[in-house]
């Protein structure tokens, strides 16, 4: 499901509340906005945070369609984009926005304890790192570790292309306080890790991916995976992440009964 933000449906499916807009930061402008979709069903099922890709730069809305169920609530997050912000300002408004859903959420009939958070390359790279790092959602009060499982599509796992281009930092990989991997640690959240196949997607995607879940699992982290789609690109990954996305969250959302 790709689109602009100037045409977002009122109503996505007929299984859904009208679209609620809602600011995560004061004076947010066009930015800093929240499109949340909630079931009409009363049953509080999962919801979903999801950051859409685009390099830190893009500002196409993205969201995987098969989210929209009739079960989960869908919480699309519209981030500001450099250059008009910082990257690092970029990084603190995910967590922004992850905090807001922590402490409204109940209010819309959802458990804070089944919030996922996900998104497609540059959002992957933002929600594994609000969901890794301790310090990004501290300040709001919120331990990380209660994310109910967190969902990266073709993210980078080591330091975003575009902060270093902005902090002046080399072109090879960086791990460094802005890297995922950076935080690796055997109780982080649930992991779910997609993306294309190798020489397919973008140049060491998959490889980093695949380290990323294989270092966790050697710290004893017991529920990280990683899944390479074989003949997909790194477009193709977000086209048919679905399945296991939805795999992933039921399973998650089933054991917390």
């Amino acid at each position: 499901m790709r689109g602009d933000w100037q045409h977002f449906p009122r109503q996505i499916t007929p299984d859904y509340h009208p679209v609620e807009l809602e600011l995560y930061k004061e004076n947010g402008g066009e930015f800093n906005r929240l499109a949340i979709s909630r079931p009409l069903s009363d049953h509080p099922g999962p919801t979903i945070v999801w950051f859409h890709g685009g390099g830190l730069t893009g500002d196409g809305r993205e969201c995987p369609a098969e989210l929209y169920n009739g079960v989960n609530t869908v919480v699309e997050v519209r981030y500001p984009v450099y250059p008009a912000v910082s990257t690092l300002a970029i990084i603190e408004d995910a967590a922004a926005a992850v905090a807001w859903c922590f402490r409204h959420i109940g209010r819309l009939g959802r458990r804070e304890t089944s919030i996922f958070v996900g998104g497609m390359s540059a959002g992957a790279y933002l929600a594994a790192l609000t969901g890794m790092d301790a310090s990004r959602l501290a300040p709001y009060g919120i331990d990380h570790r209660r994310i109910a499982g967190l969902m990266p599509v073709s993210g980078q796992m080591t330091t975003h292309f575009q902060v270093k281009a902005e902090l002046g930092l080399p072109e090879s990989p960086v791990i460094d306080a802005l890297a995922p991997m950076g935080h690796l640690s055997a109780d982080l959240p649930p992991v779910l890790l997609i993306t294309g196949e190798s020489g397919l997607d973008m140049p060491g995607r998959p490889e980093e991916n695949a380290f990323m879940a294989a270092s966790l699992r050697a710290l004893g982290h017991p529920d990280a995976h990683h899944y390479a789609l074989p003949g997909h690109d790194h477009g193709g990954a977000f086209d048919s992440c679905d399945h296991l996305l939805l795999k992933f969250i039921n399973r998650i959302a089933e054991a917390q009964k």
